[in-house]
């Protein structure tokens, strides 16, 4: 029987909120901290770890079971930029760069929404059986 509250794909949509929540909470620490002297901006990584786990699951003898336990062992990463200044008193951020990416960020997050949304309005298509 397929779980259809549970999919890959539902799943993939979980993992990519918590990349963009991850992300947010990155980029509004890095606007706070915009005038610390010596801060060094957070950034936040998650395609590198989900590539990394897609290839060991294709590499398994069952890809179909180890690509769920890829997408689950997925999670983003925050790093922090220790090798960039962007001022003389060596804080790291650069406050346009974050406000881009703080739209960017959003017009993703509002892209995950829709499609989570979409899903759970095809199941509910269908649970009314119309």
């Amino acid at each position: 029987m397929i779980d259809f509250t549970s999919s890959n794909t539902q799943l993939m949509l979980e993992r990519s909120m918590q990349f963009g929540w991850t992300k947010q909470t990155a980029m509004l620490d890095n606007i706070v901290n915009g005038d610390t002297p010596g801060y060094k901006a957070k950034y936040v990584t998650f395609e590198e770890a989900l590539d990394s786990s897609l290839r060991r699951a294709h590499m398994g003898e069952k890809p179909v079971a180890s690509m769920r336990s890829a997408l689950e062992a997925s999670s983003p990463v925050v790093h922090t930029a220790d090798d960039e200044t962007a001022r003389m008193d060596g804080n790291g951020v650069n406050m346009a760069e974050q406000q881009i990416e703080m739209v960017r960020n959003s017009y993703q997050l509002q892209h995950v929404y829709r499609a989570l949304s979409s899903d759970i309005s095809r199941l509910m298509t269908a649970i009314r059986n119309q």
